[in-house]
């Protein structure tokens, strides 16, 4: 792929005000004043558009939304999502010495009327906090403290009874507490539900309510908490999504840069496939990555080259990336990038498309330059 830029003086002559055509007359004459630079012979100005033909893809960076202020539980919109929490043991003190006679965990879930069948199941690994949480493993099912495995989840009661004796082993150290998965029991069930997430403030949070057989009590509040997403859905189109947060990664090849070149304006334009939208919160952000291996953790930081919000009424969505020309030609290598994310990962289940290098019809991601060579002075 060609792309064409050029180098950070002409940029700078040009964020100053050169290269206009329109200035007036002054005292030096017009003649010294031929496309606006000062004893510069004329040059026509160029608009360009080059598309990406290889390379464009979506890629996974997790599937957790930690940055919400509530969990979900059931199957919507080609998803499912269990809640998934960790308590935090870090301040048991004294009470390791105690004896357990009843725990319960409190769900605080958004009115409705409706239930759900759910199984809780203990983590294989520990829970953290982190937008790159792709997977998790299940352990063993958590019954209630009559030893049943499947729970009815209620608006009406928010308690749900925990074994006497594993809660013990976890606060003892005895048994690690890696975190709890809500699992639905049914996945053909359609149904969804909303908790609270500790994000909520301190009257709806998760907490674990611990009774002592000498009847003191202690309540335990969550480390992490959040909704685990397992993805039902699939395109052969770039997905840009969050819930199970994918980037959209649009390759930029400086191989072919001409230094004498003078670029007014650079765009990259995205096709949207119609009706693709899902979900609020259209606020996007692209960014050029410190690596454009999508296998380094690098590629997940970088520099921001601009924010937009998207409409659901447009078919493509531009962004300026003159800014960032410069920065990319300092690289002085082929393998430059942008990304496209979601401003606000890990908050809600939410999705677009667009067309990549594949399509037909002129959809393909493109880069669109208005350009000129850089002024010839005469001496």
């Amino acid at each position: 792929m060609r792309v064409l830029g050029t180098a950070f003086t002409f940029l700078l002559i040009l964020l100053l005000g050169g290269g206009c055509s329109s200035d007036p007359d002054t005292p030096l004459g017009s003649e010294f004043l031929n496309g606006g630079v000062i004893g510069s012979e004329p040059v026509e100005v160029v608009q360009d558009t080059v598309r990406v033909e290889s390379g464009d893809l979506s890629f996974l960076v997790g599937s957790y939304l930690f940055n919400s202020e509530t969990m979900l539980l059931g199957r919507e919109n080609q998803a499912e999502s269990w809640p998934v929490l960790k308590v935090d043991f870090s301040k048991a003190g004294d009470d390791t010495t105690l004896e357990v006679r009843e725990a319960t965990l409190r769900l605080v879930m958004s009115v409705t009327s409706e239930t759900l069948s759910a199984v809780f199941r203990e983590l294989a690994s520990p829970l953290v906090d982190s937008d790159t949480l792709s997977g998790i493993s299940l352990g063993d099912t958590i019954p209630d403290e009559e030893n049943v495995a499947v729970r009815t989840m209620a608006y009406a009661d928010p308690t749900y009874g925990l074994p006497p004796a594993l809660v013990q082993e976890w606060i003892r150290g005895d048994r690690p507490h890696n975190g709890i998965a809500v699992v639905l029991d049914d996945p053909s069930d359609t149904t969804r539900l909303v908790f609270q997430a500790t994000e909520r403030g301190a009257d709806l949070r998760p907490t674990l309510k611990v009774i002592f057989t000498n009847n003191d009590e202690s309540t335990y509040v969550m480390s992490a908490d959040g909704t685990f997403v397992k993805e039902l859905y699939s395109t052969s189109n770039l997905l840009l999504s969050d819930g199970v947060t994918r980037r959209v990664f649009i390759p930029v090849d400086l191989s072919g840069f001409d230094p004498n070149t003078l670029v007014h304006e650079a765009k990259l334009v995205l096709h949207i496939v119609p009706d693709s939208f899902l979900g609020g919160d259209l606020s996007v952000t692209l960014y050029a990555p410190e690596s454009a291996d999508i296998d380094d953790p690098d590629v997940l930081e970088g520099t921001l080259v601009t924010s937009t919000v998207m409409t659901t009424k447009s078919d493509a969505v531009s962004f300026s990336i003159r800014n960032i020309l410069a920065i990319l030609l300092s690289k002085k290598k082929e393998d430059n990038a942008l990304i496209l994310r979601y401003t606000n990962e890990g908050t809600s289940i939410r999705r677009a498309e667009f067309y990549g290098s594949g399509a037909a019809g002129g959809l393909e991601p493109s880069f669109t330059f208005t350009y000129s060579k850089a002024p010839e002075f005469r001496k």
